[in-house]
Order: structure tokens, then sequence, then C-alpha cells
């Protein structure tokens, strides 16, 4: 019995003691995590709250924005299309209006123009000869040529190329222009030489009595 007794209280000994003073390592791992371990973790939480805002942050703002202007891309192209559409048939509607406005202006400027003035008395310019006058007023002029074989004939002065004025040559039986060497028959009024491609405008005459007159100037 007190053997058995003594074997009893060593073995109780032996697990208080054991109870008492735990190993350092059980099994080679540390239960207890160090006071670092759980670092990575919050970080990591951290910058997931951030991305999280952020993401909140741009659909605020994208919102406010589309509220501000409230636009879609598809209303965008089809604005962009008619404003297109519309600069075209605009700039085609003035292109028109600037093509009639230039053909108007070129009737108006080949009309007749009928004014009676006198411009010289009977037997005034000689055979060969010529005289300058205004017609239809002061601020325009005709050449009267009294040509050898044909009589009195009148064209304006002014040379159908640059509106220069042109000048009568007895000698060669033309009027000829200074400005780009530009030449027209005496008889006629029609281009012999130079840049000039429309004749000169022919003014008719009328005499009564001993006057000679000019009746209206014709373009050609």
């Amino acid at each position: 019995m007190t053997g058995s007794g003594n074997g009893n209280q060593a073995r109780n000994r032996a697990m208080d003691h054991q109870r008492d003073n735990p190993p350092d390592d059980a099994g080679g791992q540390d239960p207890t995590p160090a006071s670092d371990a759980g670092a990575p973790k919050v970080a990591s939480r951290q910058q997931r709250t951030y991305a999280s805002w952020r993401l909140v942050r741009r659909r605020q703002v994208r919102q406010q924005w589309q509220e501000e202007f409230p636009y879609h891309w598809s209303a965008d192209d089809l604005v962009t299309r008619r404003d297109t559409v519309r600069f075209l048939v605009s700039g085609t509607g003035a292109l028109f209006l600037a093509s009639a406005a230039l053909a108007i202006t070129g009737a108006i400027r080949s009309s007749t123009t009928q004014k009676v003035v006198p411009i010289a008395k009977v037997g005034e310019v000689p055979f060969g000869g010529y005289k300058v006058f205004n017609y239809p007023d002061s601020f325009a002029d005709g050449i009267l040529v009294n040509l050898p074989n044909k009589g009195l004939v009148a064209y304006s002065d002014v040379c159908t190329h640059l509106s220069c004025a042109v000048l009568y040559r007895p000698t060669e039986g033309e009027f000829f222009c200074p400005c780009h060497e530009g030449r027209f028959d005496a008889s006629t009024g029609e281009v012999l030489g130079g840049p000039p491609t429309r004749p000169l405008p022919q003014i008719q005459l009328s005499i009564s009595g001993d006057t000679v007159y000019a009746v209206r100037e014709v373009e050609r």
C-alpha cells in the first residue's frame, strides 16, 4: 500500500509540473502569432477601402457630368451630321446665288444703252481722222472714226480685256491697247490680237441735219 501511494504521488507531482511549466516549443511552432503578423492584412484592407472610395468618387463625378451635360454619343453624332448637311446646303445655295448674281450682272452689262447725245458736226472729222467724245455720260468715252471706205463708225474706247483706254492707229487701221497690246479692227471692232476675247462695244450713230448723234451703245 505504501509503495502504491508513493507512486501515485510521484505521477501527480509530474503532471502538476508539466501543467505549471509548459514546453517553450510545441512541435517546433509557436502557437502565439507575432505582434506584426496581421500588418499585411491591415494594409491590404486599407488599399481595398481606398480603391472602393475612388471608384465611388468617379461614379459620382461621371453622374454629375451627365446631369450637367445630358448628351449621348448617338445624339452628338446626329447633331454633327445635321450641321454638316446644313453647311453643305448653305454653301451650295450661296454658290448658286453668287452664280445667278454674276449672270444677271453680265446680262445687265450686255444690254443696250440708249441715250441720244450730239458728238460732232457733219464734216468735222476728216477721212482717216478720229474724235474722242463722252458717251453715254462724262465718265465714259467713245471714239468716232471716219474711215475712207466706210465712213463714220464709233466704238467705246474701253478695252474688253482689263478696261484700259484704246488708241486709234490710222496707218494700221486698228485700235491699240497700250496696257497689254490688244488690237481691234477699226472697221468692225473685232479682236485682231492680244489677250482680249471680245470685240469693242459698238456705238450706233444717227445724222440729223448737220449733227452726228450717238444713239446707243451695244455690248458684243
